[in-house]
């Protein structure tokens, strides 16, 4: 069972979906604007709290079946309706002096932390793909502004990871020979040109 904790700013006990921290993806209709994304699995009690504490911010409700076609009959929470919630963070922002987008800096970037098996957390953001059907914590920041108060992703921590296998990728090319690893593009930051912004939109996520 899920359990949200509004003064700790956490929800423990989630199903982790689609966790985008390595690689930020570009916002829903824009071709610039990027975000830092994890959708969480609640049950019933906790997205009646969320709900309530986060009025413009409600939890998606999905059919059961729905829910099992897209995620898997093994992580439904009974037979009924199932709860989910995608935390959000901008991985950019207009620069107010040029008008370009700059990547937010490292500092405030959310992060992924795993038990090191020592009693300490370690790192695993750049390291660690987070499958789909980890469980763990997520926690986050809450921001106030004229349209409302809205939460946003801070950090997860894994309790139970599904390992997703990075050679997927590297296997198309098995036919001319079993492929080792696949290189990073050493010129791939070069490739990220900085692009000028119109009209400034003032919204939810214009801070970090």
């Amino acid at each position: 069972m899920s359990k949200l904790n509004t003064e700790a700013q956490v929800i423990e006990g989630v199903n982790l979906f689609y966790v985008k921290l390595q690689k930020p993806s570009l916002k829903y209709q824009s071709q610039t604007d990027k975000e830092f994304s994890v959708t969480v699995q609640v049950d019933k009690a906790t997205k009646t709290l969320w709900n309530k504490t986060f009025q413009k911010q409600k939890c998606k409700e999905l059919e059961y079946d729905d829910f099992c076609e897209k995620y898997g009959v093994e992580y439904a929470i009974g037979n009924e309706e199932q709860y989910l919630l995608t935390l959000k963070k901008p991985a950019n922002y207009k620069d107010k002096e040029t008008g370009q987008l700059k990547d937010i800096p490292d500092a405030y970037r959310p992060r992924a932390l795993i038990d090191d098996g020592n009693g300490e957390l370690e790192d695993v953001t750049f390291t660690k793909l987070i499958g789909n059907g980890s469980k763990g914590v997520v926690q986050y920041d809450v921001n106030s502004n004229d349209y409302g108060t809205f939460a946003k992703l801070l950090a997860i921590r894994v309790d139970e990871l599904v390992v997703v296998e990075q050679g997927d990728s590297a296997g198309k090319f098995n036919v001319l020979g079993k492929v080792k690893s696949l290189a990073e593009n050493p010129n791939a930051k070069a490739q990220e040109t900085s692009v000028e912004q119109g009209d400034s939109q003032d919204n939810e996520d214009d801070q970090w």
